[in-house]
């Protein structure tokens, strides 16, 4: 089978993340079970390479994985997404992704970019909302000759040929949306004193939402907001996702490369993906360097869950849990029962699970249910 049906990683990933950590060795995860190995690959350098390469070029039935495959977990919803954008290979067609804030659209962007034909060409990336208007101005069109700064090229310019990724794109003032709205129509970008240029850019625009709400207060051209959305894309939030146990596998093989000895525990796992995660995917990275970096030992467990990210898994979404003086005989009895079972088993939730022939899933629901917090193990 190729390697990226079994690890998640293609070849050419796998060497050159191989060769950036001085080819120790590095962990990877089975896409199906989680299991983990390391490995360390090498280009090959016999005579034999030539053929060696001409063995690994893919058969038309099993085309090369690209960046944007490497974003395929499992989601459903990531998987329309990254289907939609190979069925729209124009690159006069704008792409707007909208999500909350950490669900990944830069990194979906640089995904797309580094997948196209177009993926030696430089990609751009410009935040609107951290820029006032004169500054933004000048970042993406260039610095006016009164300046002082020569032919200082704008942002716009560096990205010809590539990509160019606007961020925060609804912060954009209005005077530049209408330059912004007349590039996309014109395909051309002129400095004072200079003839017209022609663009050939890929334009992909990113919001965290309320782009019609702006459109009904007037703060964002309607025909800006249509012209952006040739292809309107929705990544969904880490709370929603259907694949967050390979993510979180995947993100932290990624976060321990430097440190290879460090193991994930199945109950952190499963703690992990009761977290309702209001940061995404950025607050589950940082989560994850945090234990990597704050571990006791190099096995992570439950135990290595911070407090802020155990609070927010009772409550999963669901109903606020009743308060344990509002539970009735029966299920205080049952509280008391399921707490010292815990406690003895020092919080090990895959143990309490295994003695009480139940799933860990079922058991957190359980404690979510009679308002049990997971305690500290020792």
């Amino acid at each position: 089978a190729p390697l990226e049906r079994v690890f998640n990683i293609s070849v050419d990933a796998l060497l050159t993340r191989s060769q950036r950590k001085s080819f120790h060795p590095l962990p990877l995860y089975d896409a199906r079970h989680g299991g983990r190995v390391f490995v360390v690959a090498q280009a090959p350098q016999s005579k034999r390479a030539g053929k060696l390469r001409q063995a690994k070029e893919p058969t038309p039935s099993e085309p090369a994985r690209t960046p944007l495959d490497e974003l395929a977990f499992g989601d459903p919803v990531m998987g329309r997404n990254i289907q939609a954008v190979r069925r729209t290979p124009c690159r006069d067609v704008p792409i707007l992704l909208m999500g909350e804030s950490g669900t990944g659209k830069e990194c979906f962007a640089r995904a797309l970019h580094a997948s196209s034909e177009h993926s030696e060409r430089p990609f751009v990336a410009v935040h609107c909302g951290s820029l006032g208007e004169g500054e933004l101005a000048e970042e993406l069109f260039g610095a006016p000759p009164e300046a002082g700064l020569g032919q200082a090229q704008g942002r716009i310019l560096q990205a010809n040929g590539g990509t160019l990724f606007l961020d925060d794109v609804g912060e954009l003032p209005l005077p530049l949306q209408v330059r912004l709205l007349r590039l996309i129509e014109e395909r051309e970008i002129q400095r004072p004193g200079e003839p017209p240029i022609r663009l050939d850019v890929r334009l992909i625009t990113a919001t965290r939402g309320g782009l019609q709400e702006r459109v009904l207060e007037g703060t964002f051209r309607e025909d800006l907001f249509y012209r952006l959305q040739g292809l309107a894309l929705t990544l969904p939030p880490l709370r929603e996702r259907k694949d967050k146990a390979t993510l979180i596998r995947h993100i932290f093989a990624q976060e321990s490369t430097v440190s290879p000895s460090v193991s994930l525990g199945d109950d952190l796992v499963e703690a992990l993906q009761a977290y309702a995660w209001p940061g995404n995917l950025r607050e589950m990275r940082n989560v994850l360097r945090g234990m990597i970096a704050m571990r006791s030992d190099d096995r992570l467990d439950a135990r290595a869950v911070p407090p802020e990210c155990i609070a927010p898994a009772v409550h999963c979404g669901e109903e606020d849990p009743p308060a344990s003086t509002d539970l009735n005989p029966l299920q205080k009895a049952e509280r008391m029962a399921l707490q010292r079972e815990i406690e003895s088993n020092r919080g090990n939730i895959s143990r309490v699970a295994h003695r009480l022939g139940i799933g860990r899933n079922t058991l957190y629901r359980k404690m979510r249910r009679l308002s049990i917090e997971l305690p500290a193990r020792r």
